[in-house]
Order: C-alpha cells, then structure tokens, then sequence
C-alpha cells in the first residue's frame, strides 16, 4: 500500500527538472489511481458489511420482541438498531473508508490538474519564458539554441549514466 503522503509530496514541480516530472508522472498517476480503487473496494465492502449487520440486528430485535410478546413499531426497530454497537462499529467504519476514498479522490483530481500543469510549463519551457528578460532581448532565438543543445546533452548523458 502507497503512502498517501508520499505522493502528495510529488504534486510539487520543479521547472527545472521537466524532464524527470514528465517521465515520472504516469508511473505516479497509475499509483493514485490503483490506491483509489482499493479504497472504493474497501467502502464498498464497508457498506456491505453494515447492511448485513443492520440486517441482523433487524432480526434480532424482532425476534426478542416476539419471543417476549411486545409489540414494536418500524420506528422502535429502526431507532434501537441505529443504536447497537456493532451497527454504531460498522457505521464508523464506513464512514472512515468514504473518507479516505474522498481523500484519495482529491489526490487524483490533483494529479490530474499536475498533468495539466506539466503540459503547460514545458509550452512556457518552449516559448522560452524562464529565461530572464535580458537575456530574451539580448539573445532570443540563439540563446534557446544554445539551452536547447545542453538539454539535449544534458538528457544524453543521464541516459549514459542510468544505462551505464
């Protein structure tokens, strides 16, 4: 199990290292979303859980009422099943799964928006919009050139050294 923690440190990017928030982002987004259906799956199972207990107790409480000869209302019922502890156990543990499904839910949302985001900084990247203003008056499309060539150097020879 992923550490919800973990990956919301990785939401952060650093616009000086594209190339590795890229290459990263599928590997982590797949992580959120596996995460984010085990949660929906351990709710699910959550609620299945409480209606069988909610069922039981049901049961239960018509039984004894009837072995002792009272007469209860659906309201009576309903009101002393809410009530049981392993109803009140088994509500809590479903409310505790919704929220950790909502809590990964937002992480993927936020993942989503991430991907979004990267696209849009590597555009800036492109358009040359970290350089300083001098430098874009100065140099412009040389500049880029040049930063274009020691990224493409500088991504050789990460892959010399990861393969190597």
């Amino acid at each position: 199990m992923t550490d919800i923690k973990q990956l919301e440190a990785k939401l952060q990017i650093d616009q000086h290292a594209l190339d590795i928030a890229l290459r990263e982002h599928p590997d982590l987004f797949y992580k959120v979303a596996s995460e984010l259906a085990l949660a929906i799956s351990n709710r699910d199972e959550a609620k299945q859980d409480l209606d069988e207990i909610e069922a039981e107790i049901d049961i239960k409480l018509r039984n004894d009422a009837a072995i002792v000869g009272e007469k209860t209302t659906e309201t009576q019922i309903q009101s002393n099943k809410k009530i049981h502890p392993k109803v009140k156990s088994a509500n809590d543990k479903l409310l505790e799964q919704k929220l950790h499904t909502a809590q990964w839910t937002a992480l993927k949302e936020a993942y989503e928006a991430r991907s979004y985001a990267l696209s849009k900084l590597v555009d800036l990247y492109l358009a040359n919009y970290f350089s300083s203003n001098e430098d874009k008056k100065v140099n412009g499309p040389a500049l880029r050139d040049v930063r274009a060539s020691q990224a493409k150097q500088e991504n050789r020879n990460r892959r010399v050294s990861v393969s190597g």
